[in-house]
């Protein structure tokens, strides 16, 4: 990415035939992180059982034949929570399982990216709750339709958003110092 280009250094190496071959160099800073390493095998494993738990119950809440998703104000959090789940899971995924100092870009694609989407998710959620909250207090008229159901699953996900959130707020990561 762009935004970490300056953190690298192209180096022309000649190889054993004489060729000249560009490589990369990274000169930036490094980070450390909080956790042990069995911390950050217990964050990824967490977060990705937070995630698929999440997934399911969006997705299943999407299926269920709700009124209040004809209404924008659920409508557009449901729909918008759906773009924080790629960064989260490529971030997840990037997540590291051993102990080193890290590059700028490997925190930067991984902590720091799950922090963000996490907490961009959980406010999307709670949006869609309190949309589908008001359609049920000023605009809800059938008796047998499946609002209770949808309500229930995007609340169960915004509390597991809000335990992903929680999750990552364990995670520091610190500059070390040049030496």
């Amino acid at each position: 990415m762009k935004r970490y280009a300056d953190d690298y250094k192209i180096v022309v190496e000649v190889d054993k035939k004489g060729k000249e071959r560009k490589k990369a160099v990274y000169n930036g800073n490094y980070f450390s992180v909080s956790l042990d390493e069995q911390g950050l095998k217990n964050l990824k494993r967490n977060s990705l059982i937070l995630f698929a738990l999440i997934v399911v119950l969006h997705v299943t809440a999407g299926f269920l034949s709700s009124q209040g998703m004809y209404q924008f104000y659920v409508a557009f959090p449901y729909v918008f929570a759906f773009l924080p789940f790629y960064f989260l899971i490529t971030g997840i995924l990037r997540l590291p399982s051993e102990k080193r100092p890290y590059r700028r870009d490997e925190t930067g694609l991984s902590f720091k990216r799950i922090k963000k989407n996490s907490l961009a998710l959980f406010i999307l959620l709670a949006i869609a709750v309190l949309g589908e909250i008001v359609f049920l207090v000023f605009f809800y008229l059938l008796p047998n339709s499946q609002e209770y159901p949808f309500l229930f699953s995007e609340a169960v996900a915004g509390i597991l958003a809000y335990f992903l959130v929680r999750l990552q707020l364990q995670v520091q990561i610190s500059e070390i110092a040049e030496k």
